[in-house]
């Protein structure tokens, strides 16, 4: 459960919480420090392709980079951007997927960019690419899931925070999770993305994915 006032015990930043954290996941994805673990052997060949997206202007999104931290601090290569340059993210995907350089596909977003990642699983759905793992943070106005999303989990608020469920489309058959954070006091839409206990969240689910391969 997150801390709804958002507030970290002194001497301690939202960072370091995360970090620590992370620590554990890591520990239990991997095993001990130094050791190759479950993780190392069951890697994929080829390197995945993991995306976040910032909403208005990149300013707002400051919780995108700190997930986008926390994985490139566990050995993935994450790549983050704007809104939008979202079609371009799309097509690189599509043309590592030609050149068969491409693993499992994660696109993570907040609010714009919530709005953008589906737009970039709508483009991949057309090639018959996979999302294994849609996150979104306070998606602004989404589309319907198009069909190639195995797993989206959804931040959202049913009112009073600006942030909008998501609904499955017609060949939508994955696995939807919205979680609604309205009533939680200081959490809203500028910084749903911000909370530790759900930063932590994406990123153990992104590792568990790449893990699986």
């Amino acid at each position: 459960m997150i801390d709804p006032a958002n507030e970290a015990p002194a001497g301690l930043t939202r960072r370091s919480l995360l970090t620590a954290g992370l620590g554990l996941v890591l520990q239990g994805l991997t095993g001990p420090a130094g050791a190759a673990g479950p993780a190392e052997r069951g890697s994929p060949a080829a390197p995945p392709s993991v995306y976040l997206l910032r909403g208005f202007a990149g300013v707002f999104s400051t919780g995108i980079d700190e997930i986008d931290g926390a994985l490139r601090a566990s050995g993935v290569a994450s790549h983050i951007g704007s809104h939008l340059g979202w079609r371009s993210v799309a097509d690189t995907i599509l043309q590592r997927h030609a050149a068969g350089s491409d693993g499992p596909v994660v696109l993570i977003g907040h609010s714009l960019g919530a709005n953008a990642a589906i737009s970039v699983a709508e483009l991949l759905e057309r090639e018959r690419v996979d999302v294994r793992y849609l996150a979104t943070f306070a998606a602004t106005a989404p589309d319907p899931l198009p069909g190639n999303i195995d797993r989206a989990v959804n931040f959202y608020f049913s009112q009073g925070g600006w942030g909008l469920p998501l609904v499955p489309g017609p060949r939508f058959r994955g696995r939807l999770e919205n979680r609604d954070f309205a009533g939680y006091r200081d959490v809203g839409h500028f910084n749903i993305d911000k909370q530790p206990a759900l930063q932590t969240e994406v990123v153990k689910d992104t590792l568990r994915i790449l893990r699986r391969g």
